[in-house]
């Protein structure tokens, strides 16, 4: 009996090793295997880079956000689509990164640390030129992000000769700044303006003078001079002689002067005033033209209106004391010498806005004779409404060549001295004009 009990008593203690061991074993097991999970998610958590920084103008991929390339990385879920994140603008975008179940937050910063670049452009001017833009001493300027600014931080003596370094900034959005030396050779400018086209004035006493007229300055360097006038000494209302000052000045001081000689003369009883001569020329204008005319139309009307409605005289009947005169006679008067026709027609030409001169016959043996040059689409011609002998049309818009071979009785009568005129069409017109009509085809 007492070796029963002794057995069982061993077996019990043999059965509770056995069950304290398996329990044993089971917490062991748990342990590890929460050790290897553990380790397993660290690892994970350990190869995530959790912040990313990168350039302005730099890419970024997955890749950026792993120590290495493992397996799962492949398999890795971004809540971000890194290709549309725009890496030219610096920012910060905060995201998670999802591997087996398990979130990782993480963040990507675009930062622009990068100052702006440029090409310097030595400069050379002359003394008191105006101080360029700063543009035009730096360029390609570059920089991700835009736009750029630029300025002066110091300038240089514009106003004598000189060699000095000046320093301009650039600065980018970011507040990226890059300072630059800029090489400024200034040269003093002792060359004065040119003035050109100063011309006496003869004219009558009461008229007003476009002293400005055919007059331009030029400059080496400055590219608008100044012109003053000084015509103080100038009484218009009073006949007699005076004198214009005309005075050129450049940027750097340089002055050039020239003058003209007034000659006022007393109007005659028979003046006309210029207002007075328009208003006839613009009466007759609105009665033989349009306002879609052409010029080349407009012209023709005004000769033929010339030779069919001025009867021709000799000079001794007609007052010439002053082109406004004459003209201003054929348009009311309705008669006159070939001079009369010719600066009759010019008066309704320049009232049209044609530009025309007048041509005189030399040399010449038995009388004078005038007649006129019109510029029609930037060529010019010759035109006559003058009538003559056993010719009863007019010349309109004839070459140079044409000119020369219109003889009538073995006559020509158009000489003149092609020195002082400006050359002719080359190509005839005279197919397109019906001299019947007074129309072009």
């Amino acid at each position: 009996m007492a070796g029963g009990r002794t057995g069982h008593r061993k077996n019990a203690r043999s059965s509770k090793a056995v069950f304290y061991g398996l329990i044993l074993a089971i917490l062991i097991l748990i342990l590890v295997t929460g050790a290897v999970v553990i380790g397993f998610f660290r690892m994970h958590e350990e190869n995530v880079i959790s912040h990313v920084t990168i350039e302005c103008g730099e890419t970024v991929s997955r890749q950026d956000f792993f120590r290495e390339q493992l397996d799962y990385t492949e398999n890795a879920e971004f809540t971000l689509d890194l290709s549309i994140v725009d890496t030219n603008i610096p920012q910060d975008v905060e995201f998670e990164i999802r591997i087996m179940g398990q979130s990782y937050p993480t963040r990507l910063t675009v930062v622009d640390t990068l100052a702006p670049t440029c090409t310097v452009v030595p400069q050379r001017l002359f003394a008191n030129q105006p101080l360029p833009d700063v543009s035009e001493c730096l360029t390609d300027v570059f920089d991700i992000q835009q736009p750029v600014t630029m300025e002066y931080m110091t300038e240089p003596d514009m106003s004598k000769s000189n060699t000095s370094i000046v320093y301009c900034k650039l600065e980018d959005p970011s507040g990226n700044i890059s300072v630059v030396e800029v090489p400024f050779y200034i040269t003093k400018d002792y060359t004065a303006p040119v003035i050109e086209g100063v011309h006496n004035f003869t004219q009558y006493a009461g008229d007003p003078i476009a002293y400005r007229d055919g007059i331009t300055i030029t400059d080496d360097i400055d590219p608008e001079p100044i012109l003053t006038i000084d015509n103080s000494g100038v009484d218009l209302e009073s006949p007699g002689e005076y004198t214009v000052y005309y005075t050129a000045t450049d940027a750097a001081g340089n002055s050039s002067y020239a003058e003209a000689h007034v000659t006022l003369w007393k109007k005659p009883a028979t003046y006309v005033e210029p207002s007075t001569l328009w208003a006839a020329a613009e009466q007759i204008l609105n009665k033989i033209t349009t306002p879609d005319m052409s010029d080349m139309q407009k012209a023709l009307k005004i000769f033929r209106w010339c030779r069919y409605n001025l009867n021709y005289m000799t000079s001794a009947n007609i007052d010439t004391t002053s082109f406004n005169r004459v003209a201003y006679d054929g348009l009311t008067k309705r008669y006159g010498s070939c001079y009369t026709f010719a600066v009759t027609a010019s008066a309704l030409l320049d009232a049209c806005g044609i530009e025309n001169r007048i041509v005189v016959r030399e040399p010449w043996r038995h009388a004078v004779h005038y007649w006129n040059l019109i510029k029609i689409d930037g060529q010019w011609y010759h035109c006559d409404s003058t009538p003559r002998k056993n010719y009863n049309s007019y010349l309109f818009m004839y070459t140079d060549r044409e000119l020369a071979n219109f003889w009538v009785d073995n006559y020509n009568g158009y000489s003149f001295d092609h020195n002082k005129q400006p050359a002719s069409a080359t190509q005839s017109v005279q197919s397109r004009i019906n001299y019947a009509a007074g129309t072009i085809r």
